[in-house]
């Protein structure tokens, strides 16, 4: 299981040159420490241990991520930065410990050699931070006795807020090899005798199926087990009355505990009998159940109290502080709902392409609105595809806003992959984009000779200025090659043999940049820009671009410089 030393940093913030572009990928949450062991029996050095989870539903990748230690917020931090491609599947656990020498322990995945010195025994914090946002941060408690690790509650969701509650927190009752108590690189024990029996995050205790005389603990929802498929947000009449929204679940699952609303507020979904969907099967939320009132609405599973803005925002179901799934939608049409399309209802990733959704054109019950609560949804065409996103939600801050729209000579092509060695075309090939100003991606065109590909996300496609942005044939690293932070995707290929190729970014018609080239692609090596030229014009002269030299390679060992500066091409 070990994977040996990475960098090591003694104090203070890594030493980056630039925010490693993976971090781009990396939101708050996206990994959360859910158990650590900071007393073990007898000297600490060499046997204390840090476990990492992945609560989503999608493979993260490790590069680029600090683990860091702190007497306090910001006081005498103590940092280890982890500097090659670790994927980590969804819900996966990975195992930092502080081994000074000799082999890794087999519950530890990476040591930390001695660059956090000795974590807290009664008092300060662990976190993990990527470039300067911070993931999960946690206060370090002592365990009630020593060789017995801290653990986040088995029962609940792990989540980058859930787990600041110390009272989810308990001592380990297992024992892992060498005499502690713990469960390094597994799924926790749940923990004794919780205040509130269990329901908050990720559990919310009990709840009676049809027809039972006993009740059962909830199928508590995770990351992607609910797609939010449909949303009514300005009926006709009183909105307060009327609006609704359809989920279709992708596992069984209980809706008991879940906060459904907006970005900024939302209700509790309370019953003591099981709210509960099968695989494929849908419910309506709603904000009133008499159908009289609703507008005629279908009989829905449960309601809620939010407003929804006409003027367009997010609708979200959370777990907690887990976001279960979310959706974007722009100004709300008067009795008419907008809903995905029907092939894309399967799985929460397909409801963040603008194009997934569309306008509904089925009457529902008496008051003359459009929509399809509880019923399939149609297929959306390519000429009305796209209406519900009017803007992209802000990594950073989780709000939506409008993108920052490229314009010409702020995105410079620099690099790409055509021939890759480690892995086929078809998912190695990949280019890279520098920006001279900050913009968002969102709508804009990567293109060949051959095909192209218009770039959406719900999320706000940021590049930094000064930064550089991965686009590549897959996201997945297991896959890819061993890409860091893939921004977004493209679905041709490119050419490898001698002929007439370009490249070309167009956003709103305007060509922000293109490259045309006629040689071959050399097997295994990107083809990149000169470090000495940064302008949309100057990639175009003669002997711009040159195949990356060799030892600069990354992930699987094909040359390249992915997300980081380019190296000079000889004279």
């Amino acid at each position: 299981m070990g994977l040996g030393l990475g960098w090591l940093v003694g104090c203070g913030v890594p030493a980056w040159e630039e925010e490693s572009a993976a971090c781009e990928a990396l939101l708050p949450g996206d990994l959360v420490i859910t158990e650590y062991l900071n007393d073990p029996s007898g000297a600490d050095t060499g046997k204390e241990y840090v476990e990492l989870h992945n609560p989503s539903r999608e493979t993260v990748d490790l590069l680029g991520v600090t683990l860091f230690t702190a007497r306090e917020e910001g006081a005498q931090e103590r940092a280890y930065t982890l500097t090659t491609a670790l994927p980590l599947d969804a819900g996966a656990f990975f195992v930092m410990g502080d081994v000074r020498d000799g082999p890794l322990p087999e519950h530890v995945d990476q040591t930390y050699g001695d660059a956090l010195g000795a974590l807290g025994n009664s008092g300060g914090l662990v976190g993990l931070r990527c470039g300067t946002r911070v993931l999960d941060s946690v206060a370090l408690t002592a365990p009630s006795k020593s060789g017995a690790a801290r653990i986040h509650d088995g029962r609940r969701v792990p989540g980058a807020e859930g787990n600041d509650d110390p009272s989810r927190w308990c001592d380990a009752p297992e024992v892992v090899p060498g005499g502690a108590r713990g469960s390094p690189g597994a799924a926790n024990a749940p923990c004794p005798d919780a205040p509130d029996g269990g329901a908050a995050v990720g559990h919310a205790g009990t709840c009676l199926p049809p027809g039972a005389v006993a009740p059962r603990d909830v199928r508590a929802a995770r990351p992607g087990d609910l797609v939010i498929t449909e949303v009514m947000a300005n009926p006709r009449g009183d909105d307060t009355v009327g609006e609704w929204l359809e989920v279709r679940a992708t596992a069984p699952v209980d809706l008991n505990g879940l906060t459904v609303g907006t970005d900024t507020s939302g209700t509790r979904l309370e019953s003591e009998r099981c709210l509960s969907l099968a695989a494929g099967e849908s419910a309506l939320l709603a904000r009133r159940r008499e159908p009289d009132v609703n507008g005629g609405l279908p009989e829905p599973l449960a309601t809620f109290s939010v407003d929804l803005r006409n003027a367009g925002g997010v609708v979200a179901v959370r777990a907690g502080g887990v976001l279960i799934d979310s959706a974007l939608y722009g100004p709300a049409q008067e009795g008419v709902a907008t809903q995905v399309s029907a092939p894309l209802s399967a799985q929460a990733k397909d409801n963040d392409l603008p194009t997934a959704w569309c306008v509904a054109t089925e009457p529902y019950g008496d008051r003359g609105n459009l929509g399809t609560p509880g019923a399939s949804n149609r297929v959306c065409s390519g000429a009305d595809a796209g209406v519900s996103q009017a803007g992209c939600i802000d990594r950073t801050t989780g709000q939506p806003r409008a993108p920052r729209v490229p314009t010409v000579g702020s995105l410079v092509l620099t690099e790409f992959l055509a021939d890759p060695s480690a892995v086929p075309d078809a998912l190695g090939e990949w280019v890279e984009v520098l920006a001279s100003r900050e913009v968002d991606l969102n709508g804009v065109m990567l293109s060949n000779e051959t095909g192209g590909t218009v770039l959406d996300s719900a999320l706000c496609l940021t590049v930094k200025a000064g930064g550089h942005a991965v686009l590549a044939r897959s996201l997945d690293p297991a896959l890819n090659g061993g890409l860091p932070g893939v921004l977004g995707t493209f679905g041709f290929g490119l050419g490898n043999g001698a002929g007439a190729h370009v490249l070309k970014l167009v956003s709103r018609g305007a060509v922000l940049d293109s490259v045309a080239f006629t040689q071959a692609a050399t097997p295994g090596a990107s083809s990149q820009l000169d470090a000495r030229v940064r302008d949309a014009s100057g990639n175009d002269a003669a002997g711009a671009f040159c195949p990356t030299p060799a030892g600069v390679t990354y992930g699987a060992g094909d040359r390249g410089s992915p997300g980081r500066e380019n190296r000079t091409c000889a004279p």
